[in-house]
């Protein structure tokens, strides 16, 4: 039964980017498919000159022609090309950082950017150093190509007095509180992103049943900011201090890993984070009651499929004593608002409800097995609405049959 369990979550499993998350479209340079779009017109059209850039500003000119003699640019003719000329340096780089940094965000097999992606946003970064030290960009993207150091988050802080209430900021922000331990700046900004509907009652609801998910003592790892900011705020509510939230995305911090070393974790010798990292983290820590979050891409679950057990909404990493099937149906009789699971929100969230459907198959096959036949047809009547509510009824039918 559990190898069966572990191949419909795997089937089921939903990543964020598949419920239109934040970081599906970090700077709104891409497609549903995830690859970067490109306007072969106009490469700059998507990103349109903000701040200072807009201050750099050309005059009509006048020029003066006679037949006689030959033309010769007048020095505001010059200064008008010059400042073009600047504008669309400036769109270039613009377009050149955030594209790559797009691209970095939507792999499947790595957090990190790649050294071509990182060259090019550090050359990017300078040239708005160069030409607009002051702008939004110049701020922001120097912070980005170093996240989570505490040398550089006055960069992160001019770029907020410049943009506070842009949302790849504000994700940042609470980002770096999470890092740094700074929970005060963390819940603060959440709550602010909250007030402006940016994370959704029921991305809340799901984070909620995430923290419920992970027993005493446990340690919840995590893909990326859709759950991490939602969950860190929830953990947090929760008032769940003994839960250890770990972002992968974090972790290609020196810093950060430097802080889980001294909560006793071993880190992998390396910074660069990709599935081999991220497998080789959960090997080398075992004794710390892991359990990781469905919304991983399934190429992170390669090579390690055997040491995973669905619990809630999590996978159990190499677990052996824990009684899997109790657990499951606490979640879903106790600590889950189960009846409510099927009813639509939001694009997000209803998403993200199809990783409710291995636990639940689960328990629907527990109590057929108890032959708990008012449970069973009130399970699978919830089972459908889930499945319903996040697309999911093809996949359903097959696993069925």
């Amino acid at each position: 039964m559990r190898q069966f369990i572990l191949l419909v979550s795997l089937l089921f499993c939903a990543l964020p980017s598949q419920a239109q998350s934040e970081e599906k479209n970090v700077f709104n340079n891409t497609n549903n498919s995830g690859k970067v779009v490109v306007d072969q017109q106009d490469s700059t059209k998507q990103v349109e000159p903000r701040l200072e850039e807009i201050q750099i500003q050309s005059k009509k000119s006048k020029s003066y022609r006679t037949v006689s003699e030959p033309k010769f640019a007048t020095s505001e003719e010059k200064a008008d090309k010059d400042s073009n000329s600047s504008i669309q340096q400036l769109k270039s780089a613009k377009y050149q950082f955030e594209s790559n940094y797009s691209s970095s965000k939507h792999q499947l097999t790595r957090r990190s950017a790649s050294p071509e992606e990182v060259l090019n946003m550090k050359q990017s970064a300078q040239l708005y150093a160069n030409m607009l030290p002051g702008s939004f960009e110049k701020h922001f993207y120097t912070y980005l190509l170093s996240k989570y150091d505490p040398k550089q988050f006055p960069e992160l802080q001019q770029a907020a007095r410049l943009e506070p209430t842009k949302t790849e900021v504000q994700q940042e922000l609470v980002a770096y509180g999470v890092a740094v331990n700074n929970q005060v700046l963390a819940d603060s900004v959440t709550r602010e992103m909250i007030g402006q509907n940016k994370i959704s009652n029921g991305l809340l609801s799901y984070a909620t049943d995430l923290v419920n998910s992970v027993p005493a003592s446990g340690t919840l790892l995590l893909h990326g900011y859709t759950e991490l900011i939602p969950v860190n705020y929830e953990k947090n509510t929760l008032g769940r201090g003994d839960l250890e939230l770990i972002s992968v995305d974090l972790m290609q911090s020196p810093d950060y890993q430097a802080s889980l070393t001294s909560r006793g974790y071993i880190m992998p010798n390396s910074t660069f984070v990709d599935t081999a990292f991220v497998q080789n983290f959960c090997a080398l820590n075992v004794s710390k009651n892991l359990y990781v979050s469905m919304s991983f891409p399934k190429e992170y679950f390669q090579g390690m499929s055997s040491a995973l057990n669905p619990v809630g909404l999590t996978f159990a990493y190499d677990q052996s004593t824990m009684d899997y099937n109790a657990w499951n149906i606490s979640l879903v009789e106790t600590k889950w608002k189960t009846p409510e699971l099927g009813i639509g929100r939001d694009q997000q969230s209803d998403a993200l409800s199809a990783n409710y459907l291995p636990a639940l198959l689960s328990v629907s096959r527990l109590y057929e097995e108890y032959n708990q036949t008012e449970d069973l047809k009130e399970i699978n009547h919830i089972i459908l609405s889930v499945a319903t509510r996040a697309r999911k009824t093809g996949q359903l039918s097959k696993i069925k049959r």
